[in-house]
């Protein structure tokens, strides 16, 4: 083939030819890389590169897309990607459409978990001091697990033997892309003031699902779920898989119990023990009050054996009263004799400022009366002044005005934007002019 035999495409059809190409040779790919670049828009759709030494691939997951392990989607991890490769006719740009994600081997597993346990640790996230003491005996227990598996089974169990209270289940998926969510919405629902309005807010909480893989296991290290766990106001147990497995949440939670049933015993007091310590408590309370009873009869015979009749009592009581009671007479008496000096005293004084304020306001009446008649005549004559200057100056303000002016044959030149042109030099790059004479205005325009 020449290349004056090569065929003819327009732009469209050579790009939409490409993407059929791609599409039909490379319809799944597993693919290998790190990721870099990763975006999240509000939309909900993950953007994020793949690249390795010397390439990228542009990659995406739908908002849709059901993926198990979502949280791997961060820069710096190393994965596996399968999904189908498309592209952008538009602009001449190709990408891979993420149905599924791992990491590339247990140990790029480790590697992030390592990286963000070193992350939630320097935030002290997993400090002793941010966690909480357990309630002695709680009144009812908060389970957020699978309501199918034999977990739930043994902690209702073990609750039932060991002291039996109320247990409020939340079920939740403990495994899977959704696990690490329902959990936290779990721990949520238990938080909210409603819950607390009808009485269900429980006093202390279990996370709890039984053992699995290291990847079984991995929504419960993912990083929303331990920063809920660590500000949650309800004590938390975990018990996730089995004492050798050790999950972020484990760092986080208050208590960490090895199993499921090992988290009943420690939310839970042993019923025989609390009943044991409530029969040695009743004994010893007991014979304290029988020695204390004693010993206070004893002192209530030896008081009676010293106290006076009751007839003694109130033959005292009333001549004490008696002689209180004249005591008080006389001295009502004498207060009653200062009391009425006193006044005569201010009567008299009184007299004699009520005269001296009579004779100050007649005074004062004819100093006023004098005083109104000269202010009148003179605000009357100042009045007539100020007048007189007013009209002047408003004739003269008259005869200046701007409708006066133009009533003189005069006239005012504006612009397209209102402002008075006042010389030639201001017409500079203005078109739309406005006359206004005394009884009107026309509008203009001016040859550039």
């Amino acid at each position: 083939m020449t290349k004056e035999n090569i065929p003819e495409f327009t732009v469209t059809t050579l790009s939409q030819s490409i993407k059929k190409t791609l599409e039909t040779e490379f319809e799944y790919v597993r693919v290998k890389g790190e990721l870099g670049r990763v975006s999240r828009p509000a939309s909900g759709h993950i953007y994020f590169d793949l690249k390795d030494e010397k390439s990228i691939l542009a990659s995406v997951v739908w908002r849709g897309t059901r993926i198990t392990q979502r949280d791997l989607i961060e820069e710096g991890n190393e994965v596996v990607l399968v999904g189908r490769l498309t592209s952008f006719s538009g602009h001449s740009k190709y990408q891979i459409i993420v149905e599924d994600i791992k990491a590339s081997g247990i140990g790029a597993l480790l590697t992030m978990l390592n990286k963000r346990r070193e992350k939630l640790a320097g935030e002290g996230l997993f400090s002793e001091e941010r966690k909480v003491n357990l309630p002695i005996y709680p009144r009812s227990v908060g389970v957020i697990t699978s309501i199918s598996g034999a977990v739930i089974k043994d902690i209702l169990n073990r609750v039932e033997a060991r002291f039996n209270v109320r247990v409020i289940i939340f079920p939740v998926t403990v495994q899977g892309d959704n696990c690490a969510k329902e959990v936290i919405e779990g721990i949520n629902f238990f938080h909210q003031e409603r819950v607390k309005i009808k009485g269900l807010r429980p006093d202390l909480l279990i996370v709890a699902r039984g053992g699995g893989s290291f990847e079984d296991l991995w929504p419960f290290n993912d990083e929303n779920l331990v920063r809920v766990v660590s500000e949650a106001k309800i004590p938390i147990i975990s018990a996730i898989g089995h004492e050798t497995d050790t999950t972020l949440v484990d760092l986080v939670a208050d208590v960490r119990a090895p199993t499921p049933t090992a988290a009943a015993e420690i939310a839970l007091p042993n019923r025989i023990e609390v009943l044991g310590r409530l029969n040695h408590l009743s004994t010893s309370l007991k014979n304290s009050i029988e020695k204390r009873t004693f010993l206070k009869m004893s002192l209530l015979s030896q008081f009676a054996a010293k106290l006076k009749s009751p007839h003694q009592n109130l033959s005292d009581m009333k001549k004490s009263l008696t002689m209180n009671v004249i005591k008080l007479d006389n001295l009502i008496k004498d207060a009653f004799s200062v009391m009425t000096n006193k006044v005569k005293l201010l009567d008299k004084d009184l007299s004699s400022k009520l005269k001296q304020i009579f004779y100050f306001v007649s005074d004062t009446k004819k100093r006023v009366a004098l005083l109104d008649k000269s202010s009148f005549k003179h605000l009357s004559n100042s009045f007539g002044k100020k007048s007189e200057d007013l009209l002047s100056v408003s004739r003269l303000l008259e005869s200046v005005s701007y409708k006066k002016v133009l009533s003189r044959g005069y006239s005012v030149i504006r612009d397209g934007d209102e402002k008075i042109v006042s010389s030639k030099s201001q017409l500079k790059g203005k078109s739309a002019l406005t006359i206004e004479w005394s009884d009107g205005k026309i509008s203009v325009r001016t040859d550039k």
